[in-house]
C-alpha cells in the first residue's frame, strides 16, 4: 500500500512533504502537523488602545485590534502577561522576548551569552522533521533577533526576500550553488576514504565518524536537489515583490514575507518561525509620511503613564502604526485560515504568537500580546483573559487578581507542549496555562 512513509523510504533519502490528501490511508493516523510563528514588534504600543476594555468571551475588541474580528473564534488576547523576575526591562525586550532571561542586559547585539529560545527549543526536537529546522526572520537582519541558540548567541536573521525565495524554492542560484558543494563533499569524500586505510583504529574510529558527518551533508543536499527538481514553484515570483527595500517599502516588504512564511508551511519545509518587524530602541524604518512623519521609537518614549488628552499627537500616531502591524497580521492569519488541510486549515494547525515585550514606556509589564490559531493543536481561543495586577486601559490597577499568577514563559511553555515538547521549566515558566486548552 502506498503511504507517505512508503515513498519517502523508496526515493532512498529523506524527502519532506507537505501533508496532502492523497495519503487517505495514513490520514487518520497522520494528521498535519503543528507548528509555531513568534511575531514580535518591539518599542511598546498605544496602551489606552491596544487591549479591550472588557474580559472573557463577551470583551468587545479594542480599535487597534478591529481587523482582527473575522478571526475571533481563533484568537486569544492577554492582559497583565510579564516576565515575573522583570526580564525585559526597557530595550531588553528583544532578548527576552522568548527567552525569559532575568539577566540578559544587551539591545540589539549581546554582551554577554543569553538563554535557548523558545522556538530553538522547539526546533530542536522536532525541527528536523521539516527540511528547514527553524526560520529567523527580521526587517533589520542579522543579530537583530529574537532566537537564541543552546550555547545563548544570537541565530542569525534573514531579511533578503528573494535570498529566502531561493532557498526555500530552489532559485537558479541556490540549485547551482547546491551542485557545486556536492562537488566538493564527493573529492572530499573520496580523498577521505583513502586516507583512513593508512590510520590506526583510533584514528580510524575517528575518521568514520567524519566520513559519516560528510554522508549525512551529501543526503541532504541530494535530497534538496531532488525536492527542488521534483515540484513546481507554488507561486509565481511575479506574484511577489521580492526586491523592495523593508525601510523604505515597509508594506510590500512584510505582505511578501508573511506570504512567504505561509507557502514555508504549508509545504511543510519548516514548522517553526520566529519574525522580528525592527530593533528595539533605533529608528530602523525611519519617519512614517502616512501617518504624518513621526518616527515610532521617538513617539512611544513620549508618552511614559500620560493620558490620551495630554498627548493627543504622540497616542494618534502610535495608533496608527498599532493598526498598520495589526493589519498585516490579519492578513496573514486571513491565507493561514484560507489554506485547506484535509477538515482542517492551516490556522487551526499553526499557532501564532503575536506582540512585544514593552506595553508603557519602558515598561515590560501587561505586555501586548495575543495568540491565535492552533484549534485542532488544542488551543481554546475566545477570550480577553487577565493574569496579574496591573494598568489596564482604562488606568487602573486591579489589585484583586493574584501576583506573579502567570508569565509569557507559562504561554511560551504551553504552546512547546502543544507541539509535544517538553518545557517544563523553561525560563520563568511555572505551569501549563490550562486556560488556553481545550477540556
Amino acid at each position: 500500500m502506498l503511504s507517505r512513509r512508503n515513498l519517502l523510504k523508496a526515493a532512498g533519502v529523506c524527502l519532506p512533504l507537505p501533508w496532502l490528501e492523497s495519503f487517505a490511508a495514513e490520514k487518520a493516523a497522520n494528521a498535519p502537523p503543528g507548528r509555531a510563528v513568534f511575531f514580535m514588534v518591539p518599542s511598546g504600543v498605544n496602551m489606552w488602545r491596544w487591549h479591550p476594555k472588557d474580559f472573557g468571551r463577551d470583551y468587545t475588541l479594542s480599535s487597534t485590534l478591529d481587523a482582527l474580528g473575522p478571526f475571533r473564534d481563533e484568537l486569544t488576547i492577554f492582559s497583565g502577561l510579564e516576565h515575573a523576575k522583570g526580564a525585559g526591562g526597557g530595550h531588553y525586550e528583544v532578548g527576552v522576548w522568548l527567552t525569559g532571561n532575568e539577566k540578559y542586559k544587551s539591545k540589539d547585539g549581546p554582551v554577554e551569552p543569553n538563554t535557548i529560545s523558545i522556538d530553538q527549543h522547539v526546533a530542536r526536537a522536532i525541527g528536523g522533521r521539516a527540511r528547514i529546522q527553524s526560520l529567523v526572520l527580521s526587517a533589520p537582519g542579522g543579530t537583530v533577533t529574537t532566537s537564541f541558540d543552546a550555547k545563548g548567541a544570537p541565530v542569525s536573521a534573514e531579511n533578503n526576500l528573494r535570498r529566502l525565495f531561493g532557498e526555500l524554492f530552489g532559485s537558479p542560484d541556490v540549485l547551482a550553488r547546491l551542485e557545486r558543494r556536492s562537488s566538493v563533499l564527493d573529492l572530499v569524500g573520496q580523498q577521505a576514504k583513502g586516507l583512513a586505510k593508512q590510520l590506526g583504529k583510533n584514528d580510524r574510529e575517528r575518521f568514520d565518524d567524519y566520513l559519516q558527518s560528510v554522508r549525512d551533508v551529501e543526503s541532504r543536499l541530494q535530497a534538496d536537489r531532488g525536492y527542488f527538481a521534483s515540484r513546481p514553484l507554488p507561486i509565481s515570483e511575479s506574484e511577489l515583490k521580492l526586491d523592495v527595500d523593508p525601510q523604505m517599502q515597509r508594506q510590500d516588504y512584510f505582505d511578501s514575507m508573511l506570504s512567504l512564511v505561509a507557502l514555508a508551511l504549508q509545504s511543510d519545509q519548516s514548522r517553526i518561525v520566529s519574525l522580528l518587524a525592527c530593533g528595539s530602541g533605533h529608528e530602523f524604518f525611519g519617519k512614517w509620511p502616512e501617518f504624518g512623519n513621526d518616527l515610532h521609537h521617538r513617539a512611544s518614549h513620549a508618552t511614559n503613564f500620560d493620558t490620551e488628552e495630554q498627548k493627543p499627537k504622540d497616542y494618534s500616531f502610535l495608533e496608527s502604526v498599532d493598526k498598520w502591524f495589526i493589519a498585516r497580521l490579519a492578513r496573514f492569519l486571513q491565507r493561514l485560515s484560507e489554506t485547506k488541510e484535509g477538515d482542517s486549515t492551516l490556522l487551526a494547525n499553526t499557532m501564532v504568537l503575536y506582540g512585544g515585550g514593552m506595553s508603557w514606556t519602558h515598561n515590560p509589564s501587561n505586555l501586548p500580546m495575543l495568540l491565535a490559531g492552533g484549534s485542532h493543536l488544542g488551543i481554546k481561543h475566545g477570550s480577553h483573559l487577565r493574569f496579574n495586577p496591573h494598568k489596564d486601559a482604562t488606568g487602573k490597577t486591579d489589585k484583586s487578581i493574584k501576583p506573579a499568577e502567570t508569565t509569557v514563559c507559562d504561554v511560551l511553555r504551553t504552546m512547546s507542549e502543544r507541539l509535544g515538547v517538553s518545557a517544563e521549566g523553561f525560563g520563568d515558566s511555572r505551569r501549563v496555562v490550562s486556560e488556553l486548552l481545550l477540556g
